[in-house]
């Protein structure tokens, strides 16, 4: 693909090239008639690489349970809580958030990861207080909420260059406990009988980390 999924201007920062893309786009505006599709003429640059992205984690302080859930629930807890200061900074940097998809405010991060854990340990949990929609479609917005804090927090850390979009999903499915998580709850959901269930299922693990590595 000429442009990465995510960055539909090109790599942050070059402004140049940014305001191209914003140029032409505005200028379909001129047509005579549409709808228009028209491909763009240039590659969009990459952001140098200067060497692999990690974000790195420190152990986690919170101890273990003493069951296969609260093991889950303490291991999901603390790595929340070892990335809430750089999503804070990320907020406090950018004004905004893509958090709040399921109506669940940021305070409740904790009680959103606990229902994820339940989902995959094969449980359906009740909806919460002021969820924009109701069990068991809300899944997918908890999910697509967590994702966000995942990734808002990671991209906020100091590091050589900016991640790019495939770095943060590969990181996230690949190394957090969030993605094992994620997977437990997709195959808890297409296991079930519920047809509902099964399509919640199919959106939690993108197709390209559709099995475990």
């Amino acid at each position: 693909m000429p442009f990465e999924f995510g960055r539909p201007f090109g790599v942050p920062g070059d402004a140049a090239f940014q305001l191209a893309v914003l140029r032409s786009a505005l200028s379909l505006l001129e047509a005579s008639s549409g709808p228009v599709l028209r491909d763009y003429p240039t590659e969009a640059p990459r952001a140098e690489d200067d060497g692999a992205w990690a974000c790195p984690l420190p152990p986690s302080a919170l101890p273990e349970g003493t069951t296969d859930a609260e093991r889950l629930q303490q291991r999901l807890l603390g790595e929340l809580r070892r990335l809430r200061p750089w999503y804070d900074e990320s907020v406090r940097g950018t004004g905004r958030t893509a958090f709040g998809v399921s109506g669940v405010e940021p305070g409740a991060m904790d009680a959103v990861a606990l229902m994820l854990c339940a989902v995959a340990m094969g449980e359906v949990p009740p909806t919460p207080d002021g969820a924009a929609v109701a069990m068991p479609a809300l899944i997918r917005f908890l999910a697509d909420d967590l994702k966000a804090f995942y990734f808002e927090a990671a991209a906020a850390q100091p590091a050589t260059r900016p991640p790019s979009a495939g770095e943060l999903s590969h990181w996230l499915f690949r190394e957090t406990v969030l993605g094992g998580v994620l997977y437990d709850a997709r195959d808890a959901l297409l296991s079930a009988e519920d047809a509902q269930l099964q399509l919640i299922g199919r959106f939690l693990v993108p197709a390209v980390f559709g099995r475990r590595a």
